[in-house]
């Protein structure tokens, strides 16, 4: 059975040669030699080297289940092929490492990522593109020759002392890369890590000095979660939230500047999402005088779904793709303000007794329409019947006498 590794060794054979071809070019391929094409040729050899790397891996593994490597001193087998098995798998990643500096080091490439290593470089390309033939003869020996040929110490020696010039060289290459990456990442997110802590430093004061007269996007920045917070000052946001909602709902002057931002109308109209999010969040008793604004703003919404939607044009698909990017969308985009006009329906209901199910049905069949098969739409198209009803039960409840 031993003799079917001949197989993936031949293959192993033949991608070698071709990816040693590429890594040995003396320049690269005629107009491949701007910036964009020498990174594409690096993907080309990349490819080259993994189809030729794994079934040498493949054949050394199979090797150390059969009685190729019968010639090492006399241990339990089953310790024996573990140690066998550690040692090609180590072997195989410094072969990787070093097919990776032949290929950034070629002609073809002209990169000079590893230029800081200096002599081990050209040990450690030669190991990546010739080396791994002189790996493939001995393996071909040791899977096919007769036992006392294969007990022959010559060709082991040779062999062992190409491995170790590329075990040496591309270890020492890859571990100092890797201790670099490490220190890289390392560095980079201690940088963001100090950014996060002066991003929560500035929101901290910024919170710390708003008053009643501060304006209301303010208070209803922190309120509605649109200022940034890094994740592990989650604590701190959820405080910072509760806290503007109650000053929020104890503020003298609240309805009026909620109905004055409701119509404001700057660039992104920020000031008037954030005061619909508020009418929804805060702990308030409205009153009739919001209506015509709210009116304005649930008018708006539809419109930016129209004009942000694709329409007929958009496909169909049932169980994923498309219909899931288009979901994220609308969830980013629409999603937290389709449900807040849900609860000020409600509200609006409930407290002055207005009712809003015109508009609120205007908007689910504009999201119906502009975001067809997508669970955020459907899911509002529950919710919107469900408050159809308590909103129709509520506007019943008023007009019974007492």
């Amino acid at each position: 059975m031993k003799h079917l590794l001949n197989l993936p060794l031949g293959i192993a054979a033949l991608l070698q040669a071709r990816f040693a071809y590429l890594a040995l070019m003396p320049g690269p391929w005629p107009g491949w030699g701007d910036g964009p094409s020498r990174g594409a040729m690096a993907f080309i050899m990349l490819e080259a080297a993994l189809l030729a790397w794994l079934p040498l891996v493949i054949t050394g593994a199979g090797a150390v289940f059969t009685d190729a490597f019968d010639w090492t001193p006399p241990v339990r087998r089953g310790r024996r092929r573990a140690l066998m098995l550690a040692a090609v798998l180590v072997v195989a990643l410094t072969i990787a490492m070093c097919m990776v500096v032949a290929l950034a080091s070629s002609e073809a490439v002209g990169g000079s990522d590893f230029k800081a290593y200096r002599l081990l470089v050209p040990i450690a390309a030669l190991g990546g593109s010739l080396g791994p033939f002189a790996l493939m003869a001995w393996l071909a020996w040791l899977i096919n020759a007769p036992a006392p040929l294969r007990h022959a110490v010559w060709p082991r020696r040779a062999v062992f002392a190409m491995l170790a010039a590329t075990v040496v060289s591309g270890g020492i290459i890859g571990l100092d890369s890797l201790r670099q990456e490490i220190a890289a990442e390392s560095k980079l997110a201690a940088s963001y890590r100090s950014e996060e802590n002066q991003n929560e430093a500035e929101n901290a004061a910024h919170f710390a000095s708003l008053t009643d007269a501060s304006p209301l996007h303010s208070w209803g920045a922190y309120a509605t979660n649109t200022v940034y917070y890094a994740d592990r000052f989650r604590r701190a946001e959820d405080e910072m939230k509760e806290t503007a909602l109650r000053r929020l709902a104890a503020r003298p002057t609240l309805e009026a500047d909620l109905a004055k931002d409701l119509v404001s109308s700057d660039d992104s109209y920020r000031d008037s999402d954030i005061a619909f999010l508020l009418v929804a969040r805060v702990e308030f008793t409205p009153t009739a005088a919001l209506e015509t604004p709210l009116r304005s703003v649930m008018t708006r919404i539809g419109a930016e779904m129209r004009k942000a939607s694709f329409g007929d044009k958009w496909p169909t698909k049932q169980g994923g793709g498309e219909d899931e990017i288009l979901d994220s969308y609308i969830k980013s985009g629409f999603a937290e303000r389709l449900t807040a006009s849900v609860a000020i329906a409600r509200r609006m209901a409930a407290g002055p007794g207005v009712d809003l199910r015109d508009a609120l049905h205007e908007l689910q069949a504009t999201a119906s329409a502009a975001y067809p098969n997508t669970r955020t739409a459907a899911t509002y198209q529950r919710d919107v019947a469900a408050a159809d009803r308590e909103i129709a039960a509520a506007l019943i409840a008023r007009r019974k006498p007492d």
